[in-house]
């Protein structure tokens, strides 16, 4: 059965999906860009609640966290292409940043105050699942 469409008209076809997807995936790049942002802060956060003593200073940086969080929640909204089960792949990455931030304070709460040799490879554990979720993202 002929339908009529030419080997030439498949081919440009085929090309033009392959363009829109590859247009696509460059747009919904941003949740990789979202993991790096929030991996990179919590670290921040993590070090800056061990390493600094003043209260007012750590409610500075918990303030700039929540600034933080507001400004990225806006940005993402604009954010309109999402790669089915983009949720689903990085909900993992959250889970286990936050899981490994609530074990450097129970651990080093109180006893490690400003010991850098605790709270920086702390900090940087801690982000690491968000770093690599980005890292995985952006190839996904």
């Amino acid at each position: 059965m002929d339908d009529g469409i030419t080997p030439e008209a498949a081919r440009d076809a085929l090309r033009s999906a392959a363009n829109a997807s590859q247009r696509l995936r460059a747009r919904a790049r941003w949740a990789s860009t979202k993991l790096v942002v929030f991996g990179v802060s919590i670290g921040l956060v993590t070090a800056g609640v061990g390493l600094i003593e003043s209260r007012l200073l750590k409610a500075a940086v918990f303030a700039a966290w929540g600034a933080m969080v507001v400004v990225m929640t806006v940005w993402e909204r604009g954010r309109l292409v999402h790669l089915a089960g983009t949720r689903r792949r990085i909900s993992p990455y959250w889970g286990g940043t936050f899981a490994l931030y609530g074990v450097a304070l129970a651990v080093g709460a109180g006893q490690t105050t400003g010991d850098l040799a605790y709270w920086l490879p702390a900090s940087v554990i801690v982000s690491l699942p968000m770093l690599i979720g980005a890292y995985r993202e952006r190839r996904a």
